[in-house]
């Protein structure tokens, strides 16, 4: 497969330890349109497959289960061996797991609420840029707000596989400003995390 044919896909990190929730936060119920309520990673997994991108998770050690549920909805994973290591390490154990494609959106398990359409956006945009930031402007505030997911072209492969530690791929944001576009969205979900319960 060339590169102008390799697809841009979704990686999505769901290795944390949930320290802040006080449990597996992959676990925390999240209230449906329909009123239903269903896990927070299958909501968030819901999300991306609605968008139609490629997508791999990132799974930590011990994760088994999760892998098992992810192979009956045929959804690509991994576990990282040093997951409790920090998030850098998990984002390159995934970009280095899906070194065949063009494009890298960099997904938080802990952001269900981001719409379907806000990643084929962004994934549009990583067409003509390098880097690609949503960001929301709040009507009351008038500040604007950075997002995700944050994608990262073919370009960024060898920084994002070397990408280590809490920070994630932060330092390859503020190291290059001249690549970084801003994709302005209306889309509350890129900036709405759960850390807490009540956030649910």
């Amino acid at each position: 497969m060339s590169n102008t044919d390799a697809p841009i896909g979704v990686i999505l990190l769901a290795a944390g330890k949930s320290e802040r929730f006080g449990g597996d936060k992959r676990l925390a119920e999240i209230r449906q349109p329909q009123g239903t309520q269903q896990p927070m990673l299958l909501t968030t997994l819901q999300q991306i497959r609605a968008s139609g991108l490629p997508l791999f998770v990132v799974l930590r050690p011990g994760d088994q289960q999760w892998g098992d549920a992810l192979d009956k909805l045929s959804i690509d994973w991994g576990i990282c061996p040093e997951a409790a290591q920090g998030m850098g390490h998990s984002l390159a154990f995934g970009v280095h797991a899906t070194q065949h494609w063009n494009g890298w959106l960099i997904a938080l398990a802990d952001m269900p609420f981001i719409q379907p359409a806000t990643y084929q956006r962004v994934a549009a945009a990583l067409n003509q840029h390098k880097i690609v930031r949503p960001i929301l402007q709040r009507t009351d505030t008038g500040k604007t707000l950075n997002g995700h997911p944050v994608g990262f072209s073919r370009s960024y492969a060898c920084a994002l596989t070397q990408c280590q530690g809490d920070e994630g791929a932060r330092r390859l944001l503020t190291d290059n400003p001249q690549d970084v576009y801003l994709l302005p969205l209306t889309d509350k979900g890129i900036v709405q995390d759960i850390d807490r319960p009540q956030d649910c």
